[in-house]
């Protein structure tokens, strides 16, 4: 059902962007001017890619460096709650038949650690197991904020003529107060 409400969702979306494509004829006076978009790069692809497959979206806005990062932090919190919710089921199991009142059974920590410590353990493995799936959950929400973020920003211009200068102005720009002597400075930006 998923999978056909997402080709659903897809041909919706290639409906859109067709007609998003067609050039904007604007008419000022005698002359037109046409207006052509100018990317094709979309945010609901990059943030579909990444939720479909974590850094897919990133793969898509071409930041390929990010895949492995998402991975490795991906890997890393799925590992440790599979790994802490093992050990919580050890405890657990072990609390359990050392509480049921049956004298014949017998649990792996017998004459090793006493009943508060079992569950002391238990709840610390729970509470670990539990964040790590939220962290988990964290980490794939980060994936498509990130996907999300580097597709709005996909286009935007960052070059050398980006400058700020800072200089000091002649002496009788300086504001005087009683005592002091303050310089004005001013920012100019050229884009």
């Amino acid at each position: 059902m998923a999978v056909s409400l997402l080709f659903a969702w897809s041909s919706v979306e290639a409906q859109q962007s067709d007609s998003t494509s067609i050039p904007l004829v604007v008419s000022a006076g005698d002359s037109n001017v046409v207006m052509v978009p100018e990317s094709e790069h979309s945010v609901k692809k990059a943030v579909r890619y990444s939720a479909m497959l974590p850094g897919l979206g990133q793969a898509y806005n071409r930041k390929y460096w990010k895949i492995p990062l998402i991975y490795g932090l991906g890997g890393f919190t799925v590992y440790t709650a599979i790994s802490n919710s093992k050990e919580y089921i050890r405890y657990r199991n072990a609390y359990r038949l050392r509480v049921d009142g049956d004298a014949s059974t017998v649990d792996e920590f017998a004459g090793q650690l006493n009943n508060a410590v079992l569950r002391q353990n238990r709840d610390l493995f729970r509470q670990q197991r539990d964040l790590y799936w939220i962290l988990t959950a964290g980490v794939y929400a980060l994936n498509l904020v990130d996907a999300a973020v580097d597709a709005h920003l996909f286009d935007f211009n960052v070059s050398d003529n980006l400058s700020m200068h800072l200089f000091q102005p002649p002496a009788i720009v300086w504001a005087q107060s009683p005592g002091f002597q303050i310089p004005l400075a001013r920012l100019s930006f050229k884009l």
